[in-house]
């Protein structure tokens, strides 16, 4: 499986059919056996994954990391910002990045649910593929502002909500705020920056760019997503789907990670976490995990059977 690795990160892009510019970051020998197709989360950059991406290219991996549309460099399309866009997103950087070969495709918090989505409404993509899928701090139904039921759940409850509802009804005053905002501030707005070198940027710069309308869009479809009774195409994956999670994550509570592996009786559920919380990849505790899975998930991936690209 080892090959000699690529020197550093190879970016690039992919269009979508509605214009959206996805910016690509490539890592690892073009000629590997198996690519790991890295997605990431809401209001993150694919910098999230470098320690997964730098410890897999070293061992030969091809890996494939991306910003979601209106997320780090990428730019929005046409179409209206919602979690189908996202998972048609997944698709499109599959097709145009990986048409042939083994493939795991890794998904964090809203990348999981892009992917669940993409299943959902790409079904032969899954059939024909028959990746590696990895849930990794995900969920199938809607985003939730109250994780739990200890007080201090509520506590953070009111805390997102105080700064959601502002996004969702005042952007052009949520702007105004953000311009205002100490340059390193995550939601500081800063449209004229550029972020330059081929890698990503980091995960703090995620929106720098991004206008508060936008966000807030995707906020409210996050609100109302679900895939629920629409993941007959994984089922057939069987033991190929794993669901990972962080005990400690307060944004996709265990209860919701219970009902996707629910939702997925095949798939394997690893025991969470302990220690860790949602942001899995670049968690102090749950990082090594993230990268013993896709480590594992992609030396299964070279044992696969050839694939070949879907009919599109």
């Amino acid at each position: 499986m080892r090959a000699a690795p690529a020197s550093g990160t190879e970016r690039s892009a992919a269009v979508t059919d509605d214009s959206a510019r996805l910016t690509v970051y490539t890592d690892g020998p073009s000629q590997a056996g198996v690519t790991v197709i890295l997605s990431l989360g809401f209001l993150m950059t694919a910098d999230v994954w470098r320690l997964q991406a730098r410890a897999l290219s070293a061992g030969g991996v091809r890996v494939v990391r991306y910003d979601q549309r209106v997320h780090g460099n990428s730019k929005p399309g046409r179409a209206a910002l919602t979690v189908d866009r996202l998972g048609a997103g997944l698709a499109h950087v599959i097709d145009a990045t990986t048409p042939h070969g083994p493939v795991v495709l890794a998904e964090h918090s809203l990348g999981g649910m892009a992917a669940l989505t993409a299943a959902a409404r790409h079904p032969e993509l899954i059939r024909h593929r028959r990746p590696h899928v990895a849930l990794i701090s995900t969920s199938r139904s809607r985003a939730q502002l109250v994780p739990g039921t200890h007080p201090l759940h509520w506590i953070k409850a009111a805390g997102r909500a105080g700064y959601s509802y502002p996004l969702c009804w005042l952007p052009p005053a949520a702007d105004v705020a953000r311009h205002r905002l100490p340059s390193r501030h995550p939601w500081a707005f800063r449209p004229a920056t550029q972020h330059h070198g081929d890698s990503p940027p980091p995960s703090r710069q995620a929106i720098r760019r991004t206008p508060t309308a936008q966000i807030a869009q995707l906020w409210k479809s996050l609100r109302t997503y679900t895939t629920a009774e629409m993941l007959h195409a994984l089922h057939t994956l069987a033991d190929r789907v794993e669901i990972v999670t962080g005990e400690l994550d307060d944004w996709i509570p265990l209860s919701q990670t219970h009902e996707l592996a629910r939702q997925l009786p095949n798939a394997h559920m690893h025991e969470p976490v302990m220690g860790a919380r949602h942001r899995l990849p670049t968690d102090r505790v749950g990082h090594a995990t993230a990268t013993q899975v896709l480590n594992r998930m992609a030396q299964e991936g070279l044992r696969a059977p050839a694939s070949t690209a879907p009919p599109r």
